[in-house]
């Protein structure tokens, strides 16, 4: 199971905070190229999981995610049929 964290701004008098909702979605998870994971280690990213969700439609264009209790962002999307793969790296806020 992959949690999706979707974000939105929730105004709290001045100031302006970001809240957060996570969804369960099912996911089938695969793993990450060597030809994929030294490419985007050329362009400074660090692949780690890739997570096939069968229907794209359960994808609404959430930029985070957590897995195993661990923050990730994604990094890639890509179209596959009826499904989306997700391409994701871990968080910078979880290390």
């Amino acid at each position: 199971m992959l949690y999706l964290i979707a974000e939105s701004p929730a105004a709290h008098g001045v100031f302006e905070e970001v809240e957060e909702t996570e969804r369960m979605v099912y996911v089938t998870i695969l793993s990450v190229g060597m030809t994929e994971k030294y490419t985007a280690m050329s362009q400074g990213l660090a692949p780690e999981w890739r997570f096939s969700l069968a229907d794209s439609a359960d994808y609404q264009g959430e930029k985070k995610c957590r897995f195993r209790n661990v923050l990730y962002e994604v990094i890639r999307t890509y179209q596959k049929g009826r499904g989306i793969e997700l391409t994701v790296q871990r968080s910078n806020a979880d290390v």
